[in-house]
Parts: structure tokens; C-alpha cells; sequence
């Protein structure tokens, strides 16, 4: 495919991109246009509120299959709680009374495979939505302390550790990490935690505290929590961002065919992308129209990206979010910002496979010894300081033989060396 056609195409990706990821993650095929917008907006809806809705539902084709005018009444739903297909949580967030917006929702956000009624499998479906009123759930995010140096904030993947108070409203307390002297410890954004939780520690800066007052439908709802909270309780949290200890690289593939695992990409091969990317703050950078050309694995390359390639196919485009631990690195010099959040949109043009695996396999019995890597890295020109170098040998030695000798029996096998069948991943 010519390039400039290809970079074309990435352009309007991450415009389309952006607007999917203002409301809950980016999912390709996903959009929202504004119809209308109130000129008065007092409110803007968000999880749990309580949704008065009219809407006319088409397929791709135009084929009406649905319609709450058609039945004279509003089709009424708590929002983001999942009493609706994740499209309709994701498109009507945000919105104010009175608005109206068309929302295209693509398969995996509405009823995948499955036939509902008229609305055939794997359906693209088109909602013409209205929101006639909102109800606010009652929940509240309110600052109580900001640091002065805010370097890094919150975000879903993230690894933190946080301190918090919690009581009912009429201030008496069922719990507190601060009397156990302990912090609670756990991975925003994967419902580790109830709904309210997730969301008021989102964007948040280490040191920082704030105050969330959490409904009954974005905490224990009808069932309460065994003994200490009853049913249909809202409860206060006073939470403390402690730490962001480490975050995850998370993807997700955007298009494009599948392949063998002889054909996709991993460790040490050189591939040909394009790219485009943004940083929290949206500094953006591009590879242009010009294909970029990476050895994946090497020093020079975004770590974030080298772990994001892996199992690419030729013709396949994915996003990369790639939090700032594995933003340590460059590609190729192009000067992207470290030490950040980088969204990373990347569409892989080219593949040469190199087999280091049957270069380092000295005697071929398929099988890698760590005598055989450490003559390998001596005797590789890239790596000649090791020879001078102890420290720095053992270093490649840990990462080329002891961090890939998965089973620990001493000998690396061609899947462990490359990860094939082992890596995984976080989808967005």
C-alpha cells in the first residue's frame, strides 16, 4: 500500500480516535456526532445517573429495527452501570438534557455475534438518541488537597497505592486503611474496586486528596456488604493517592489480518511502521509519510513499543497506551517525549525475520544453553563493551537467557526465547 495513502488513513484513525477516547477507551468503528446541544447545560450526565432516553435504532443499511417513539414512553437505564449495551454507556456520557446525538456502534460494543430480535450478527448498529431528562445519582468528587508538583496523574493500568477514610453520611466511619497503617493496593480501572471508587481516583496526582460521595448504584447497590454496609447506603471516602507505583502497557488491534506466528513479529526482528502519537498533555508527533524502520528489541527503541509490536501481522494497526515506565526510550532518535503517557498509533508495513535464536544455537539441538549465550554476546559486534564490562554482561545475560527460561530448567526453548504463545496483554 503507498505510504501516503497509509498515513492518510492514520490521520483520520486517531481524529476519530480522540473522540471514543474522551468517554471510555477507544474502540475503532466507535463515533459520536453531536446533533444537537442545549444552550442551557446545568448537568452532564455520568455513571449513575438515571437516563430518561428516546431513540430510533437502524442498521448500517438504514433497516429501522427499534424505537421508543414508536411506543410513545422514554426507554429509562442507570448510566455506565451496564444495564445497557457498553456503546449506549460509552455514547451518552456527558450529555445534557435536551441534547441529541447520533452514535455509531460497532459490533463489539453491542451485541457481537449474537441475532437480537431483527438485528442481524456481528451488526454495526446507528442510534439516534435524544435525552429527554437525567436524574443525578448523587455523586460527588470534591478536592480537599492538591500537591504543588504534580508530575504524573492517575490512569486506568495503573498500579497504586492509595489511604482512605470511609463513612456514612452522617459521618460515622466502617472503615480506614489509615487504622491499619496499611494502604490499599490495587489496578485502576479493572473493577477491582466498586464503580465509585474507580472512577473518583482516576487523573489523579500522587499527594492529592479527595472526597467522593458514592451512591448506592456506584457502590453495593440492593445487597449492601455483608454486615458493615446495608443496603441502598451511600458512602463517603476521604481517599489519599499515595502512590502510581507502575502502570501497564495496554493495546488493542484497531484492523488488519492475522497470521502465523512464523509471520508475526517478535523479538530481535527489524520491521518497517508508520506512527502517529500524543502525550497526555497532547504534544504530538508523527512518522509522516515515512515508514520507520525498528529493530524491536533494541536499546534505542520505546520499550512500550517493542512489547506493543509483539505478534503484529503485516497490513495490522493497533493503538498502544504506554504508560511512563516504558516510556524510556526513543525511536530511532525522533525525539518522542520519556518519561510520560504516550498513546501510540501504529500500522506495521514491513517485516524482516531474523532468527537470532538459530544464530545463538551453537551445537543446533534447539535448545539455548547460557554458555552459548554468553559467547553469543561476546562475540556480537553490537554488544563489544561487554568483553570489558562485567556488570553490564551479566545485565544482557539476566535479559537474553535468565528472564526468558520460563520453566527454569536451565535451557531456553525457541517458544521461550521468543514468547511465542506467552505474551499477553491489557486491552483498552
Amino acid at each position: 500500500m503507498n505510504s501516503r495513502v497509509i498515513y492518510s488513513l492514520l490521520v483520520v484513525w486517531q481524529v476519530m480516535a480522540i473522540v471514543a477516547d474522551d468517554l471510555d477507551g477507544f474502540v475503532p468503528g466507535f463515533r459520536i456526532d453531536q446533533v444537537f446541544i442545549p444552550s442551557d447545560c446545568t448537568h452532564r450526565a455520568r455513571e449513575g445517573d438515571y437516563m430518561y432516553q428516546q431513540y430510533t435504532g437502524y442498521l448500517e443499511d438504514g433497516t429501522k429495527f427499534d424505537s421508543s417513539y414508536d411506543r410513545g414512553d422514554t426507554y429509562n437505564f442507570h448510566l455506565g452501570v451496564g444495564e445497557v449495551i457498553r456503546g449506549m454507556d460509552m455514547g451518552m456520557k456527558g450529555m445534557c438534557k435536551g441534547e441529541k446525538r447520533k452514535i455509531t456502534i460497532p459490533p463489539e460494543l453491542g451485541y457481537g455475534d449474537d441475532a437480537v430480535g431483527s438485528i442481524p450478527p456481528g451488526s454495526t448498529l446507528i442510534f439516534e438518541v435524544e435525552l429527554a431528562d437525567v436524574e443525578s445519582s448523587g455523586y460527588k468528587m470534591e478536592l480537599l488537597h492538591m500537591p504543588e508538583n504534580c508530575t504524573r496523574r492517575s490512569a486506568a493500568g495503573d498500579f497504586i497505592r492509595e489511604h482512605y477514610n470511609g463513612t456514612f453520611l452522617d459521618g460515622s466511619p466502617f472503615d480506614s486503611s489509615y487504622d491499619r497503617n496499611q494502604t490499599y493496593d490495587f489496578t485502576l480501572g479493572e473493577r477491582q474496586v466498586i464503580k465509585g471508587v474507580d472512577m473518583g481516583l482516576m487523573n489523579m496526582c500522587e499527594g492529592e486528596r479527595r472526597r467522593l460521595t458514592v451512591p448506592p448504584i456506584l457502590a453495593y447497590g440492593d445487597g449492601g456488604y455483608g454486615d458493615i454496609i446495608p443496603p441502598h447506603t451511600t458512602i463517603v471516602f476521604e481517599a489519599e493517592l499515595v502512590e502510581i507505583v507502575n502502570g501497564k502497557l495496554r493495546w488493542y488491534k484497531v484492523d488488519g489480518p492475522e497470521c502465523s506466528s512464523e509471520e508475526a513479529v517478535y523479538f530481535y526482528d527489524t520491521i518497517s511502521i508508520l506512527y502517529n502519537g500524543f502525550t497526555e498533555s497532547k504534544l504530538e508527533f508523527s512518522s509522516g509519510e515515512n515508514e520507520t524502520t525498528v529493530y524491536v528489541g533494541g536499546e534505542d527503541v520505546l520499550y512500550g513499543l517493542t512489547e506493543g509490536v509483539i505478534g503484529m501481522c503485516i497490513g495490522e494497526r493497533r493503538r498502544l497506551r504506554i504508560p511512563p515506565e516504558l516510556a524510556v526510550a526513543d525511536i530511532n532518535g525522533a525525539g518522542i517525549p520519556q518519561h510520560t503517557r504516550i498513546t501510540l498509533d501504529v500500522e506495521l508495513v514491513d517485516v524482516q525475520k531474523q532468527d537470532v535464536f538459530k544464530v545463538i544455537d551453537a551445537n543446533g539441538d534447539k535448545y539455548l544453553s547460557m554458555e552459548e549465550v554468553e559467547q553469543w554476546l561476546k562475540s556480537n559486534p553490537e554488544f563489544a563493551d561487554l568483553a570489558e564490562n562485567e556488570e553490564m554482561l551479566e545485565n544482557y545475560k539476566a535479559k537474553y537467557f535468565t528472564g526468558k527460561d520460563v520453566d527454569k530448567n536451565n535451557w531456553v526453548s525457541r517458544n521461550e526465547f521468543y514468547g511465542y504463545n506467552t505474551a499477553a496483554h491489557d486491552e483498552l
